[in-house]
């Protein structure tokens, strides 16, 4: 058996070395992940390699591409385009759009399962699913008015959306595609994330300027909690101890203890910050400033801006846009 402490004590620096090269390398590796930048601006996406912050690639989609999401098993990235109302679908492995489709009329909120593609249709006041094998519509829900933000349970049976102009979240069940509880939020929210537990689920409220918390088990609201100006979007990190918020007016992100449920920083950004997600880490999060044309690399120990990305026409990233 091959054995350092039996090497030379010539080879043994050597050998040393190599080793830590290539526990650093796997390391590297293993964090290695790209994200997914929707420009509405100019019909693409910005492809980001998150090791070393750089744009990769640029892709043509839809018109006026929005939303976004990465499917779980990281193998296709699905672009909702509200301006000609269809879905782009991204290979990963080839960074090239395999295929595009028809859905309903202003497609706008995305979440991938491991097997259906759901939409939250702005004009229609539903939530469709579609089979990510043939592309077909299997199920549409009527929902509230002006559905604006989807997340998906870890296990996949329950989905959450906001509805804008109805000021609340249903949750839905995804055997059934039927409404199952409903609870009142903040004025107008529309970004939703759901915390890596399945207990918590935050919703950002843009005419309230606060974040409504709610306790998924009972289904109520745990507190609502002020922020900046226009919030539109959440992203937790650091294990599910900080909630990231993006401020459209304030160009500013509120980081909100998730223990106290208070603010505890605000961190200056580009002009009009919209969508945010973390990166595989659950320490970096990316966001994207729709007016800046750019995207903030933000620590999250240190709550601060650490690089900024130039990408295409405006940039809104909104959905779960990274692929690990």
């Amino acid at each position: 058996m091959f054995s350092i402490m039996n090497t030379p004590s010539d080879k043994t620096p050597r050998l040393l070395m190599l080793l830590s090269l290539w526990v650093f390398s796997s390391a590297c590796l293993a964090e290695a992940s790209q994200a997914f930048v929707t420009n509405q601006g100019s019909n693409s996406v910005s492809v980001i390699d998150t090791l070393d912050h750089r744009v990769i690639k640029t892709i043509a989609v839809g018109k006026e591409p929005a939303g976004i999401s990465v499917c779980p098993q990281g193998d296709e990235a699905y672009v909702s385009n509200p301006g000609d109302a269809t879905l782009s679908v991204i290979n990963i492995d080839t960074l090239e759009v395999s295929r595009t489709f028809a859905a309903g009329e202003g497609p706008l909120a995305i979440v991938c399962s491991s097997s259906s593609v759901y939409v939250a249709d702005w004009y229609t006041h539903s939530v469709s699913s579609y089979d990510r094998q043939t592309d077909k519509l299997n199920r549409k829900l009527d929902v509230g008015t002006s559905p604006s933000g989807l997340t998906l349970s870890s296990n996949e049976d329950r989905l959450y959306v906001t509805n804008r102009d109805s000021d609340n979240l249903m949750e839905i069940d995804t055997s059934s595609m039927t409404l199952s509880r409903t609870v009142t939020t903040g004025h107008r929210p529309f970004g939703v994330t759901l915390d890596q537990t399945g207990k918590r689920l935050y919703t950002a409220n843009v005419q309230s300027n606060s974040v409504t918390v709610i306790d998924v088990d009972s289904f109520t609201e745990l507190a609502e909690v002020a922020v900046g100006d226009r919030p539109y979007a959440v992203a937790l990190g650091l294990g599910n101890t900080r909630a990231f918020v993006t401020n459209q007016y304030d160009e500013s992100i509120s980081v909100i203890d998730t223990d106290t449920l208070e603010v505890i920083q605000l961190i200056e950004v580009g002009e009009y910050p919209e969508g945010i997600s973390a990166l595989s880490d659950d320490r970096y999060l990316y966001v994207a400033n729709w007016f800046s044309n750019s995207v903030s690399l933000i620590d999250a120990q240190t709550n601060s801006v650490i690089e900024t990305i130039d990408v295409e026409d405006g940039p809104r990233a909104y959905g779960n846009s990274i692929a690990h």
